[in-house]
């Protein structure tokens, strides 16, 4: 099979490549299925670029969110969301 084909096969296949992939970054896959992903990414140059930049952006989410957010804000969001589900809306 030529590079050409197994892109187009990997596109034909786009969904499922992509869950599989998010599974493998998630460490979700049995060791089976972990070495055929490790497998394909390495043999194929669009599923590695797309493994690259979903570990670029996960990478880059975690180190925006390293601050705690104050316990006072955390208080006041949980205090409204029990008024929401505890108010009723009622028709006329």
């Amino acid at each position: 099979m030529t590079a050409d084909q197994h892109g187009r096969e990997c596109r034909d296949a786009q969904d499922d490549t992509l869950e599989r992939l998010y599974q493998y970054l998630d460490g979700a896959l049995t060791p089976e299925e972990l070495d055929q992903v490790r497998a394909h990414v390495e043999d194929c140059e669009d599923c590695r670029h797309q493994q690259e930049l979903e570990q670029f952006i996960r990478t880059a989410v975690r180190r925006s969110c390293q601050e705690k957010a104050p316990e006072q804000l955390r208080t006041t969001i949980l205090s409204r969301i029990t008024q929401i589900s505890t108010t009723r809306v009622t028709w006329r």
